[in-house]
């Protein structure tokens, strides 16, 4: 990627996620090829101009308060073997949702008059979300060049995928509201706290592949505590479990919707590889 000239006459104490924006035409006097005239020309380099824009402040952010430990997880994932990069990547593409929607699946068999309080914490969960990724478009950390192996950029952002989405993680917000309410359903069961892993998991995996900021999980796990409130005051007192299914058919229907969940995303959509 060929610097622009602005970022390579930047004083020696430039802060250089600032050369990195400048890199991109993303800062700077809109009469020098800045964010107006890209953006006026192509709605998406506006995007990735605006994204990179607001990760520089959001590192900033994370400076500040001492929690910007993403070239901590990045390095380790990369520099401890070909298959934990490689799982993690295919987790955070592909697996994820898989898990997911098994969960969902289970509980719905384990609680059903429970489920439907969870069900619409997980829906309620993306308003808030969505409302975010609308107003902060924020580029992932391989985009940023000060990041270890980072990327940069796309050549050309998708038209039908928003690449500038990673201020709000429900990659880790989900989780967390899983998490909940499995210890909610079956607070004695040892796969109730097995599931308490699973945020850990992803949160190692969303920072060490570059995808997300630690701020992003915040924000995740905050729009699931808002979607699960939400569902507490839509659906008011909490009734019992309810009647569960056999272990086996629980099994089976966690398995078999997991793998439809794969297959939509990985075939349908194009995340698998």
């Amino acid at each position: 990627m060929t610097p622009h000239r602005d970022a390579q006459n930047l004083p020696q104490d430039a802060d250089p996620d600032q050369a990195h924006l400048l890199a991109e035409g993303g800062a700077g006097d809109p009469g020098r090829g800045g964010v107006r005239l890209a953006g006026a020309a192509d709605p998406l380099r506006r995007q990735r101009a605006g994204g990179l824009r607001h990760a520089h402040d959001w590192i900033s952010a994370e400076r500040t308060l001492h929690i910007a430990v993403e070239p901590t997880f990045i390095r380790f994932v990369h520099e401890h073997g070909e298959a934990l990069e490689h799982g993690a990547r295919l987790f955070y593409s592909n697996l994820d949702e898989t898990v997911a929607f098994g969960v969902l699946a289970a509980m719905r068999l384990v609680a059903p008059f429970r489920f439907p309080k969870i069900r619409t914490a997980f829906v309620l969960t993306h308003v808030p979300a969505l409302a975010v990724l609308a107003a902060y478009p924020l580029a992932p950390p391989h985009w940023v060049a000060t990041m270890p192996y980072a990327d940069g950029p796309p050549a050309e952002l998708a038209t039908t995928r928003n690449q500038t989405a990673a201020a709000v993680s429900l990659h880790f917000g989900i989780p967390v509201l899983l998490a909940f309410a499995a210890m909610w359903l079956r607070p004695r069961s040892p796969l109730s706290w097995l599931l308490v892993i699973y945020p850990g998991t992803v949160f190692l995996v969303i920072l060490g592949t570059g995808n997300h900021y630690v701020l992003d999980t915040v924000v995740g796990a905050a729009c699931a505590g808002l979607g699960a409130a939400a569902a507490q005051l839509l659906h008011g007192p909490t009734p019992e479990n309810g009647p569960s299914e056999p272990p086996a058919r629980i099994a089976l229907a966690a398995v078999g919707v997991g793998a439809a969940a794969f297959l939509v995303n990985g075939l349908l959509i194009g995340e698998l590889r």
